[in-house]
């Protein structure tokens, strides 16, 4: 296909009769197909262009738009995976900062010689923001060939923003799993007491039969019974110490579980809080564009009722005009009558004279 590539660095006014002259040129050379495609190619629209001519004479900014885009789309990746939101709030100021340098050198653009509305700065910024999220706008930016706006509502910050309830799920999921593992713990820390006990018991056991072993049978009954008294105390005592080891381990996976569910919760509510303020930033934006075509549409208004006043005027002048003709016609028509009889009067006396 034809360079067509300059049309978009011209002036906005001058990119019509460029391109007719461009298809006009191709089908001179014969090449009827590739002129029918030049000729349909869309003019720009004023927040396009001021777009394209940033990215043409200032690419750098637009390079560093781009890139902040890419490192945002990969921020939210990780966020929606489980890697936490900080690095996705450091990305979307990163991505903001780079959009506003980007409208900070656009006002010194004016398409078609008239600087761009607030309606129209609006659009272009929900473009700008698109382009993390949409591959076609990010290539035509970087070539600066964008011809139309993103739909506000439709693109980047707003479908690309993660979703809650995607990522509260997830967090729940790894809590869970957390106090399951602490459970397990805890299960084993039970498991390894009633161990302790049990071997307790049986060292006791062993040891009392050593002792009476090598008590003999002098010891009699009396020595006996003091066994038995020594035997009960010493269950006792394990049995305590077991119990004592096992509200130990209960607390310390109660505390871990509640740590755990403390943490799931804050996270739940940081999401909730960075939903909230995206929520608001999207209704802002909104805010701003209604308010623009609101302008607009006031504009328009406006626009059409002086055409209809200076339509009623040209009506009004061009009935005075008709009734002025007529008038002339009037005093022509008479004018004639009077000379035609003047020319009468003259001929009459001229036959008399001769």
């Amino acid at each position: 296909m034809a360079d067509v590539d300059h049309l978009y660095g011209l002036p906005l006014e001058e990119f019509t009769p460029a391109r007719d002259a461009a298809a006009k040129e191709i089908r001179k050379a014969g090449d009827r197909e590739t002129a029918a495609i030049v000729a349909k190619l869309p003019k720009p629209t004023p927040a396009a262009w001021t777009a394209n001519q940033v990215a043409r004479e200032q690419p750098e900014l637009i390079e560093a738009m781009l890139a902040a885009g890419e490192e945002l789309r990969e921020a939210q990746e990780a966020a929606v995976q489980g890697g936490g939101g900080r690095g996705l709030r450091d990305a979307t100021l990163a991505e903001r900062r780079a959009v506003d340098e980007v409208m900070a050198a656009a006002t010194s653009y004016k398409p078609a010689g008239k600087p761009l509305s607030r309606a129209m700065a609006d659009r272009l910024r929900t473009t700008l923001h698109a382009a993390a999220g949409d591959e076609a706008i990010r290539d035509a930016l970087a070539d600066g060939r964008l011809v139309d706006e993103a739909q506000a509502g439709g693109a980047w910050p707003f479908a690309l923003e993660p979703t809650p309830r995607e990522e509260r799920p997830a967090k729940k999921r790894a809590a869970k799993k957390a106090a399951a593992k602490t459970g397990g713990d805890a299960g084993a820390t039970k498991r390894r007491g009633a161990g302790d006990e049990t071997g307790g018991a049986s060292a006791a056991a062993t040891k009392r039969g050593v002792g009476k072993r090598g008590d003999g049978a002098d010891g009699g009954a009396a020595k006996r019974a003091g066994g038995a008294g020594a035997t009960k105390r010493g269950a006792m005592d394990d049995e305590a110490a077991a119990a004592a080891e096992r509200e130990r381990a209960e607390a310390e996976a109660e505390a871990e579980a509640a740590a755990e569910r403390e943490a799931a919760e804050k996270a739940e509510r940081e999401a909730l809080e960075q939903e909230l303020r995206q929520a608001r930033t999207s209704l802002r934006v909104r805010e701003r564009v209604f308010a623009g075509t609101e302008e607009d549409v006031e504009n328009a208004k406006d626009v059409v009722s002086r055409a209809q006043a200076s339509l009623e005027q040209a009506q009004k002048a061009a009935q005075d005009a008709q009734a002025e003709v007529e008038a002339a016609q009037r005093v022509r028509d008479e004018a004639r009558a009077a000379l035609d009889q003047a020319r009468d009067t003259v001929a009459r006396l001229e036959e008399r004279l001769d």
